[in-house]
């Protein structure tokens, strides 16, 4: 059984349609988490306003930086960085400094929901292909756009995946594991990123692609401030039992 997409799309795109219900459920599980952890209504609320052209400018501005000023486009890593972003500054308005924590920590449950609902718009748009490939479940693309040819539906992979790693991160954040949460669906979703870019189409001829080198970066410094945290409580601890 193949999947067969037409990419010769009428006035609405569903890459569109899809990446504006990625934003809704993102911004929506990020509202309700920052209420649920004491954040302030007037701030979460502008927190959403914020997010989405916050996004929107490092999505692109990270595609123009990797392609040399060539391309055009949505890069999901840099949208991350302009979620993260807007998390911040509005963690800065509320000048509470626990706003801080809570604010990323919700801006990271939020993530994997938001990429596995935009891989089905990638899906549809036929952007991020995967691999030629012509076997079982192989995507067969149609149109003006994209001509004939077979891939690996490498989307429809991201989008599981990332659906699992959202679902794992609310149960453990329902059973009282927040921080515990964060550090899995962080490294879980690098890890995913870095495995699933060696099927996509972009990766032939590279050992390893520069979104590759980021999600190696971004697990280096996730594990260099966890280890400093941890250092941190150790020594307040031991200063206060001695």
């Amino acid at each position: 059984m193949n999947i067969h997409i037409c990419t010769d799309h009428g006035l609405i795109p569903p890459y569109a349609v899809m990446l504006l219900l990625s934003l809704a459920a993102g911004l929506g599980v990020q509202f309700v988490l920052n209420r649920r952890e004491g954040i302030k209504q007037n701030i979460a609320a502008y927190g959403i306003l914020l997010a989405p052209p916050m996004t929107g400018f490092f999505a692109l501005l990270h595609t123009q930086i990797a392609s040399g000023g060539k391309a055009l486009g949505l890069s999901s890593i840099g949208g991350a960085v302009g979620m993260y972003a807007s998390a911040l500054t509005m963690a800065a308005i509320s000048r509470r400094r626990e706003s801080i924590g809570i604010m990323l920590r919700s801006c990271t449950l939020s993530l994997p929901i938001m990429y596995s609902i935009s891989k089905i718009g990638c899906l549809l748009g036929g952007c991020c292909r995967g691999v030629d490939y012509s076997g079982v479940m192989c995507v067969e693309y149609s149109g003006e756009r994209m001509g004939h040819l077979s891939a690996f539906p490498v989307q429809i992979a991201e989008s599981a995946a990332f659906l699992v790693i959202f679902i794992i991160g609310m149960i453990m954040y329902a059973r009282g594991r927040k921080n515990a949460a964060v550090a899995v669906i962080f490294l879980m979703s690098a890890a995913a990123k870095f495995a699933l870019d060696f099927l996509r189409a972009s990766h032939a001829g590279k050992m390893v692609s520069p979104n590759q080198l980021l999600c190696a970066a971004a697990v280096a410094v996730f594990i260099a401030v966890m280890a400093v945290q941890t250092h941190r409580k150790h020594s307040i601890s031991e200063r206060a039992y001695n």
